[in-house]
């Protein structure tokens, strides 16, 4: 005897099984391709099936599929947001390179500088406004100096997947359908089955294509290809060879499609897809009671893993990939010193980095133009070799105003702070580096 036999009322789920969970589906297909073995674990009863089937069928290139899935074909690396955001500015210390955006590649950098801890708290100038919090002084700039090895050979980008995660959902529609077909619900077994062939298909089909990183070459004989990346008062301190500097600025995420160029089984996946759709709204009311919980049932488990991918980052699996697989960089070559003013933040990069044009640099980061700020600069300028500390002149107040005098107080007191800083830099530089020698 079936279950729930004789119970008078159905579960019309039909009309929103297409429909309910599409937009958890689609987040969790965006990060199929930087995990192994996820384009082969996708089969089990999915919901969604019409909402997806209608966003991957446009990446479909034939005027078939344009009928069928009408409203602009779309580029798949701008589709799985690859290209992502734009990256900070950059300006070359000894190329002279400047540039207004930079790729997404060093937006991950920008992003993964930020989470790093701070290595020493920034000191607040005497008579200086500074914001605080209960537990300091309140930094208002960061400066992460990054030490770029040169490029590791080229590699798989992919991370292992967990496949026991996945077989929660597989193994809850394979019991399902089973249960439906021993109770001999034929409607509702068959269409747990459609649904776990076209989700698989479709998850393979949208998986496939292999993750590649790829940057423009750099011509023999580059100079170094040091710079910052900055935005807002945020900085970052790059140093390295022109290529590796290059991957970060120019580089990118894409998708190696090979003999791919027209997305057919794209297509043929999302014609699937609106299949199981139109025969759920068909047979799913002719089953059972019974046979609809368990239709039901894979629904939510379904959607339940759908959601946990959904919950995963991936900026920072991004992110993980660039540091380790891509630039190689070691995490102890990765420092950050926060700042309360952004004056000392540029003074204590410019002294790390000792740019071939220090004027230039200055003046773009620091802008000012008064009076005050040229003779400041000036003083600055011709003792930024960073070989002594700074031996600013003694301040006349007789002439002048009190205002003006305080501000290069101030400023005198911004530099010497960042040259501070700029010692105890050097310093940890020096260690480590006799460290790796006794090594």
């Amino acid at each position: 005897m079936i279950p729930l036999e004789k119970a008078k009322f159905t579960l019309d789920i039909s009309g929103v099984a297409g429909f309910f969970g599409g937009d958890e589906v689609l987040s969790a297909m965006n990060t199929i391709h930087f995990y192994k073995w996820r384009k082969y674990l996708g089969w089990y009863n999915s919901p969604g099936s019409y909402t997806v089937a209608k966003k991957y069928g446009r990446l479909a290139n034939a005027r078939f599929w344009k009928g069928l899935f009408p409203g602009g074909n779309t580029d798949i690396n701008k589709f799985l947001g690859f290209d992502g955001e734009k990256g900070p500015s950059f300006f070359g210390a000894h190329s002279g390179t400047r540039m207004s955006h930079t790729s997404y590649i060093a937006h991950l950098l920008l992003s993964e500088c930020e989470s790093l801890r701070r290595v020493e708290k920034p000191v607040a100038v005497a008579n200086s406004p500074t914001r605080r919090t209960a537990d300091g002084i309140y930094p208002t700039c960061s400066v992460s100096i990054v030490q770029l090895p040169p490029l590791p050979e080229p590699g798989s980008l992919k991370r292992p997947w967990k496949i026991w995660i996945a077989s929660f959902p597989i193994l809850a529609s394979v019991g399902c359908a089973a249960t439906c077909g021993y109770f001999r619900d034929w409607y509702c077994f068959s269409m747990i089955l459609l649904g776990m062939f076209s989700s698989g298909f479709a998850c393979y089909a949208a998986g496939r294509g292999e993750l590649i990183f790829s940057q423009p070459s750099t011509a023999d004989g580059s100079p170094a290809g040091d710079g910052i990346l900055y935005s807002g008062d945020r900085f970052v301190v790059l140093t390295g060879k022109e290529e590796s500097v290059c991957a970060v600025t120019r580089g990118g995420f894409s998708l190696n499609l090979a003999g791919e160029s027209q997305h057919h089984r794209m297509g043929v996946s999302s014609l699937l897809l609106v299949v199981q759709f139109l025969l759920q709204l068909l047979l799913i009311p002719q089953g059972t009671l019974f046979g609809q919980i368990m239709f039901l049932v894979t629904f939510v488990c379904s959607w339940l893993y759908n959601c946990y991918l959904s919950s995963i980052d991936k900026e920072e699996v991004q992110r993980n990939i660039l540091m380790s697989s891509i630039l190689g960089i070691d995490p102890s070559n990765m420092k950050k010193y926060t700042f309360t003013k952004r004056t000392t933040a540029v003074v204590f990069l410019l002294l790390v980095l000792q740019p071939q044009d220090k004027e230039r640099m200055l003046n773009k980061l620091l802008p000012n133009k008064t009076d005050i700020w040229k003779e400041w600069k000036e003083q600055v300028l011709d003792q930024l070799d960073g070989k002594k500390p700074f031996d600013f002149p003694s301040i006349d107040s007789s002439n002048g105003k009190v205002d003006d005098h305080k501000l290069l107080e101030n400023l005198y007191a911004f530099a010497n702070n960042a040259y501070e800083m700029y010692e105890k830099h050097t310093d940890q530089a020096t260690m480590i580096s006799s460290n790796e020698k006794k090594v």
